[in-house]
């Protein structure tokens, strides 16, 4: 990028020093010590003449001293004083690289002189360090409409030096997703890129985010969990931030499979995008029936299973089914970002108990229409995340594919959360909706202890789940409320009639967990 190649800047910037006095050149040292007099004319001189030394000798200003300056109550002192820093910035990149958290704050500084050398000097920096600019991203954008030409033409620079490197990165290997809120923020993107498109341009909290490739690495195969730590958040998201993408309108070979994320009994699945007139990048996670479970009265099952699991996507906490189709049978949902419930094992008990709250009140939703899931377990509910510092939301999947497996005798969850009327329907009944209340019981102590309530070798879990109790959450962990060991006993008790009734049961007893151990939240979970 040439220097100030603009003469309309070169113009303004002969205005303004003729408005400031500049001291005639002399010690750098010198000027450094009047940045910080009490005396704002002195200071503002003193920083303009710091940017008639950078416009010529960029070389002789240090950096680190104009930190202070560039942040000065004095809007002419901070006119100078990133001047100088823009100047500089467009010399030499890697000296203002270190000061960019001060920097980044300008762009969106009130005084127009100001954000202009900001985003000057971001921009600059920015072609040499483009990562460095990602916290800025969002104000980058607004940027491009703004009135002042320069800034424009400097703003939309650093948008694409930023977006080149992230895609890049991408598709270097680098460990990256992108995810964006906006289909214009997605155009910024070439093909290829690890970009993940949802939501929409109104999103407040943010248009980017930056997630390491480990955090959306999912297992859906029913018997095999990660142990793997997702960042949480401050609190709960707004009902209203938590996004529930629309229907794609695509057919199987319109998807671009990016990677397998594991194979169950019934189905494979990839991370897969395909383009639509609306999205660029509709990242999306793709089940394909197996090609050895494609007989007639099993593909019948699994799409009345996919119509049963379509009929209550509407709620926040039910993973969305984005399209569908036959030729193979095939259903894809919505991208999740945020791992499995057994990621989340360590996520706190504030975060737990909203989980819990959310996971809880979503199935209690689907028995009122009358849809059992009739498999929870941890593989089962995956998370994704919200743009801001909020947790990361639960949503349950897999709606009727445990009565597909069950029907054709394939374990529908592992010996772990089994219920006893999985292994023996004999003795203990078949799956209904207390099912659902015992896998309830099962997917919380594991969220609670960070373990299922049986574990070990398979073929001794099997016994243990049909004939023992697990130990209480609180003789796992002490540091647990006293209220969920009677909460979780009778969850997961053997009998279906010793059991709660109802889910909306379950959801009442841990309301009351909530209030007891933390009402602020319980405040907060609707």
């Amino acid at each position: 990028m040439a220097r100030f190649d603009s003469d309309e800047r070169e113009v303004r910037v002969r205005q303004e020093r003729e408005r400031a006095p500049v001291h005639s050149v002399r010690d750098v040292s010198d000027l450094i010590v009047s940045l910080g007099a009490d005396d704002a004319k002195r200071r503002a001189s003193a920083a303009w003449t710091l940017a008639e030394v950078a416009a010529n000798d960029p070389e002789r200003v240090p950096v680190p001293d104009l930190t202070q300056a560039i942040t000065d109550d004095d809007q002419w002192v901070r006119r100078g004083a990133t001047w100088a820093l823009a100047e500089v910035a467009q010399a030499d990149p890697r000296s203002v690289k270190p000061t960019m958290e001060h920097v980044s704050g300008l762009v969106e500084d009130g005084d127009p002189l100001v954000r202009e050398n900001a985003v000057v000097a971001v921009a600059n920096v920015a072609e040499e360090y483009p990562r460095t600019a990602e916290p800025v991203f969002d104000s980058l954008l607004e940027l491009r409409d703004e009135g002042n030409g320069t800034i424009r033409r400097y703003a939309t620079e650093a948008l694409q030096h930023i977006s080149n490197a992230l895609s890049g990165a991408t598709l270097d290997g680098d460990p990256v997703v992108i995810s964006v809120a906006d289909p214009d923020v997605a155009a910024l993107f070439p093909p290829g890129a690890n970009v993940v498109q949802f939501g929409t341009a109104d999103t407040e909290s943010g248009k980017l985010r930056i997630d390491p490739a480990s955090a959306i690495d999912e297992d859906p195969t029913p018997h095999q969990t990660s142990q793997r730590t997702v960042g949480s958040g401050s609190g709960p998201p707004s009902p209203d931030d938590i996004e529930s993408p629309r229907s794609l309108p695509v057919e199987y070979e319109d998807f671009e499979k990016l990677r397998s994320v594991g194979r169950s009994p019934l189905v494979t699945a990839h991370h897969a995008r395909a383009a639509t007139p609306r999205e660029q990048h509709a990242m999306t996670t793709l089940f394909t029936l197996r090609s050895d479970r494609r007989e007639e009265p099993l593909v019948e099952s699994f799409f009345d299973a996919i119509d049963r699991w379509e009929a209550i996507d509407d709620h926040d906490h039910v993973l969305t089914v984005r399209a569908r189709g036959d030729e193979p049978p095939w259903v894809a949902t919505e991208f999740t970002g945020g791992g499995t419930l057994a990621d989340h094992f360590d996520a706190g008990l504030d975060a737990s108990l909203w989980f819990a709250h959310s996971i809880v009140r979503t199935v209690s939703h689907a028995h009122a229409v009358g849809v059992v899931h009739g498999g929870l377990c941890p593989p089962s509910i995956r998370f994704t995340r919200t743009f801001g510092s909020t947790w990361p939301v639960p949503k349950v999947g897999d709606w009727g594919l445990a009565d597909v497996m069950t029907e054709f005798d394939l374990s529908p969850v592992p010996p772990t959360y089994a219920t006893p009327e999985h292994l023996d329907p004999e003795s203990f009944g078949g799956i209904d909706h207390s099912t659902d209340v015992y896998g309830l019981g099962a997917v919380l102590y594991a969220l609670f202890t960070g373990d299922a309530p049986f574990a070990g070798d398979p073929h001794l879990v099997v016994k243990r789940v049909t004939a023992d109790d697990p130990p209480t959450p609180t003789d796992v962990n002490p540091d647990l409320p006293t209220e969920l060991d009677g909460l979780l006993e009778r969850a997961l008790a053997k009998r279906k009639p010793n059991r709660y009734e109802t889910v909306d049961d379950v959801r009442v007893a841990l309301e009351h967990v909530i209030d007891a151990t933390s009402p602020e939240l319980m405040g907060r979970i609707y």
